[in-house]
């Protein structure tokens, strides 16, 4: 193994791996290393695996004749590595590893090809995202016509369902006030019906779906919620934020146990495809969790999953109990709560981001804030005192200043830890605050596959805020080069005008800040690009670190646990645009193959 290879795309010259490839990878680095340099060091080591004989363990899997990128603080190339026992045995040249090989070795010789640790996304809602593949599912569509064809399909083939469930429609069909009861109700008037939209933070109901929620012209909003109104004061059929969907999805029956494990293997399969093997769940709930050890016990689950229990504005501290308990109860091999998540505002497409200013269309109006201040900073410092990492979902630059002040408040009242907390998407982030995250140690847990320009982006991120404010979002290169450390996930299943679990086309849009379908469109904020290097690291080994899992997954180490995948392409040899057409050949979670595309061996 040597450690300082080429390490440059085809177009960028690199003398060193540790080197900057030019865009700040050295200070993307430095956080997250600071309390783990001594650690990491050294990591091309081979494992003590003698037996009690003294003989070298056999390998159950030998990988050789790769550009075997090992990722982590300090990254090298290496040409072979072993596996035994689900973790890895040895990384390096192939003489290396020869010592390996027993009789029952299966030898995998992937022909030059990249091989990379596993990707762990740091911030999706997996069970959502799997039910969503086998409900209705209207992502990628283009207009309303097609959605109501997709929905009166639906509802046809699923005449059994008391309820159609569904979701994936994008605010760029319909005008600023929302999608209308009336055109659900043209295709589905017998049953309520509950559709999410792209990003989760609006649905779509039809007339059946009000009235099982007793919604009507009388109905208050709910705090940190919006039920859209005509000028009669009617509701539309279009619900703002979680208070207000929960008025229609609490009156509806829950999915099943079974439905969730159908929605989870659904996930599942798609992840070992995507080359996925550590998640995030960026939502839980105790009935998710048990959905997860289900899956573990039944020997199906293919990656590790940590977890951030979703915290009621209503109940604020007084839910803290509950919350250990659940974190004492999920604590497997493979599953764990990690965190605690909150919920402060909005999304700016549904005019809920909490801004500094008034959304420009809106001159009298900053959004919405889902928690009151004061019990905002309260939870946060109660769930640091009881060692819980703090996930703060917080899109608006008024809501990120906030849990930023947050956040440095618990630090003074009970002390400094190793905490990592984080600030989840971070779209409209004020420049005053890019240097907090670093000085205060919070990661930033940011979605690279939402920084392009789409037609979402001209239909209500332009309108909503205005010229420089729309062109300064996703600050991702200024939070790497003020020292912030980047974890990167999609958020799938919502998201952009196209919705993708494939980390890669999330790597491919942090480097060139162009969506992948998104025709002739010039890059968004260029200036804030990051390296494939970088987007890679935030992929992979910083976004383990970021839950606690990188002493167990995210690099290529010996001692670690065998999660990799092998690409059909090297990524250095790849133009930047064209990243996302790599494919993942072959997917390894805890030594297993779980994933195998069938042209490959």
């Amino acid at each position: 193994m040597t450690k300082s290879p080429e390490r440059a795309s085809a177009d960028t010259a690199s003398a060193s791996i540790s080197d900057n490839c030019g865009l700040g990878v050295g200070s993307l680095r430095a956080p997250c290393r600071e309390r783990e340099a001594s650690r990491w060091r050294g990591v091309i080591q081979p494992m003590n695996v003698e037996n009690f004989r003294g003989q070298t363990q056999h390998a159950d899997i030998l990988v050789q004749n790769g550009a075997i990128y090992t990722g982590g603080p300090e990254p090298a190339w290496a040409e072979a590595l072993a596996i035994g026992g689900g973790r890895i045995l040895a990384v390096g040249k192939s003489t290396d590893v020869q010592a390996y090989v027993g009789p029952q070795t299966e030898v995998i010789d992937v022909a030059k090809k990249m091989v990379l640790p596993g990707f762990f996304d740091s911030h999706l809602h997996p069970i959502e995202g799997g039910l969503g593949l086998i409900r209705c599912d209207l992502a990628g569509l283009d207009n309303l016509d097609e959605y109501k064809r997709r929905i009166s399909e639906y509802a046809t083939l699923h005449a059994e369902q008391a309820v159609i469930m569904g979701g994936g429609w994008s605010y760029s069909n319909f005008y600023a006030e929302g999608p209308h009861r009336r055109d659900l109700d043209e295709v589905v008037s017998d049953r309520p019906v509950f559709l999410q939209a792209i990003d989760g933070h609006s649905a779509w109901v039809n007339s059946k779906a009000l009235a099982l929620a007793g919604i009507s012209s009388q109905t208050n909003d709910p705090p940190g919620g919006v039920i859209e109104r005509d000028v009669d004061g009617q509701p539309t059929g279009t619900l703002r934020e979680k208070p207000a969907m929960d008025l229609v999805q609490g009156a509806c029956p829950a999915a099943s146990f079974e439905e969730l494990l159908s929605g989870a293997r659904a996930f599942l399969a798609e992840a070992a495809r995507a080359g996925i093997t550590g998640v995030h769940d960026a939502r839980a709930s105790r009935r998710l969790l048990e959905v997860y050890r289900e899956l573990e016990h039944r020997g199906e689950l293919t990656l590790r999953v940590t977890a951030a229990l979703e915290c009621d504005p209503t109940l604020g501290v007084a839910q803290i109990p509950e919350l250990l308990r659940i974190r004492q109860e999920f604590r497997s091999h493979l599953v764990s709560v990690s965190a605690a998540k909150v919920f402060l505002d909005g999304v700016v497409e549904g005019h809920t981001a909490w801004l500094n200013l008034p959304y420009e269309d809106r001159p009298d109006f900053r959004g919405v804030l889902l928690w009151p201040e004061d019990r905002f900073r309260e939870i946060v410092s109660a769930l640091d005192r009881e060692r819980f990492q703090v996930h703060v979902h917080a899109i608006g630059d008024a809501a990120i200043g906030l849990t930023l002040d947050a956040f440095e408040q618990a630090r003074r009242l009970n002390g400094l830890r190793d905490s990592r907390h984080q600030v989840a998407h971070l779209d409209l982030i004020a420049p005053a605050d890019v240097p907090r995250l670093a000085d205060l140690r919070v990661i930033a847990n940011v979605q690279p596959g939402w920084a392009y320009i789409d037609n979402l982006f001209f239909d209500t991120t332009l309108p909503f805020l205005g010229k420089d404010r729309a062109e300064s979002m996703y600050r991702f290169r200024s939070l790497v080069e003020a020292g912030a450390c980047l974890a990167c996930g999609t958020d799938w299943p919502y998201g952009g005008d196209v919705i993708t679990l494939r980390p890669l086309d999330s790597v491919r849009v942090g480097v060139t800040r162009q969506g992948i379908a998104s025709g002739f469109a010039p890059p968004h904020a260029p200036e804030e690009r990051l390296d494939l290097w970088a987007m890679l690291d935030g992929h992979t080994w910083q976004a383990a670190y970021a839950h606690f899992q990188d002493g167990v997954t995210g690099s290529i180490e010996a001692g670690k646990s065998a999660d990799l995948i092998v690409l059909d392409q090297d990524l250095r040899n790849v133009p930047a645009e064209e990243i996302h057409q790599a494919k993942v050949l072959l997917t390894l979670f805890q030594g297993r193959i779980v994933f195998r595309d069938r042209g490959f061996f």
